[in-house]
């Protein structure tokens, strides 16, 4: 390969001519007859791998550096020559050829060529189909992204051809008809476009579909679906748009994963409320205020085990009705927990002290007795 890089671009431009009419071809040939000694020889596919990836990178360079050299000065024969070496090597060696190798500018102008008719008929497609915007957009990107030839922007073999075969499968398709849309994703995901602005399409269509479930268990039932077409869904070998990229499949399998994950919450909570409201809630004869009252005493004696009032004020509000209000919220045990007057204090005070009496009654007779006692006799004691 040097020796014919060294024959292609000498000083002389004039004895560049004359050498290619000379020795060219015949170099050529002998490039593709150590192709083909390579294929039969006892060399390990790793060393297959690197040996053709070391001449399509040895190629592509060479006619870069002639497109960038002799713009317009050389014979047009030569480009047709090289790409004809890129086409060998792709059709007869595609086991070891390197898709994720950058293109030379002349492959990607004669690949344009070859499609622009094709990309203009698809472009006007998709201008009036009756697909969303969102997907329209992200297609009519691609085109416009991948047909812009420049000398600085380079884009793979794996991308180029993953456009040539969109387009095949656009023209195939009636992009006019209700069902356009949904046949092009079947055939995208297949092609494992795994472009960030179509896999951003995926997930707003699913997240759109969910507004329309009220339930937590729909929207994870519609998720769990989703992931499983997604993950029985085949994928096209050697099609993918950018191996620098995982799999579309994995992008979102992982993504849906991530939804299921949270809709599994939302339905725990969900349950969980529910499991709450269905108590039934005794009914006790004191106000809010009464109540918060005697909360704040049990809390101030530590009676209760944490010192987390939001859980105390939920547990008795999740529990408890008053004869005036069959809800009470958490918020208003907590108002009254701060702001509690004399007047509250003096009924639950009455309250205690009934209360008091009534244990020492039950359990304590001979004390009650005894103060009795004293209480007649005084001048006893």
């Amino acid at each position: 390969m040097k020796y014919i890089e060294e024959l292609l671009l000498p000083t002389d431009t004039l004895n560049a001519n004359t050498v290619f009419k000379i020795d060219i071809d015949g170099q050529f040939n002998l490039i593709r007859e150590a192709w083909e000694k390579a294929i039969f020889s006892d060399s390990s596919e790793h060393s297959l791998v690197r040996y053709f990836h070391f001449h399509l990178d040895g190629v592509s360079k060479l006619s870069d550096k002639l497109h960038v050299s002799n713009r317009g000065s050389y014979p047009e024969d030569i480009e047709d020559a090289l790409l004809a070496l890129i086409d060998h090597l792709r059709d007869s060696y595609s086991a070891y050829f390197n898709l994720d190798a950058p293109v030379p500018v002349i492959f990607h102008k004669r690949l344009m060529a070859q499609l622009h008719s094709s990309i203009s008929v698809v472009g006007k497609s998709l201008q009036v189909s009756k697909m969303s915007f969102a997907l329209k957009t992200c297609l009519l990107n691609l085109l416009s992204e991948l047909t812009e030839l420049s000398d600085n922007v380079r884009y793979s073999f794996r991308s180029l051809s993953f456009l040539e075969h969109i387009i095949y499968q656009l023209l195939s398709i009636d992009l006019q008809s209700d069902k356009a849309e949904e046949l092009l994703v079947t055939i995208l995901s297949k092609s494992d476009f795994n472009h960030l602005s179509f896999f951003v399409y995926r997930q707003n269509s699913i997240r759109d579909a969910l507004v329309i479930f009220s339930s937590a268990q729909e929207k994870l039932e519609y998720l769990q679906m989703e992931k499983s077409k997604v993950l029985s869904l085949p994928e096209l070998k050697n099609t993918g748009y950018d191996s620098s990229w995982p799999s579309l499949k994995t992008m979102l399998s992982t993504w849906l994963q991530e939804e299921v994950c949270l809709a599994e919450q939302a339905l725990r909570k969900d349950i969980e409320i529910a499991a709450e409201n269905n108590v039934p809630k005794l009914p006790i004869q004191t106000s809010v205020a009464h109540m918060a009252c005697i909360i704040r005493l049990l809390f101030e004696e530590n009676v209760f085990s944490t010192n987390n009032l939001k859980l105390i004020f939920k547990c008795f509000a999740g529990h408890y009705q008053t004869k005036r209000q069959s809800s009470i919220s958490p918020g208003s045990l907590s108002k009254e927990f701060y702001s509690i007057d004399q007047h509250t204090a003096a009924r639950v005070r009455d309250l205690l002290q009934r209360m008091v009496l009534r244990l020492n009654r039950n359990f304590f007779p001979v004390w009650l007795v005894t103060g009795a006692i004293i209480l007649r006799y005084p001048n006893m004691c």
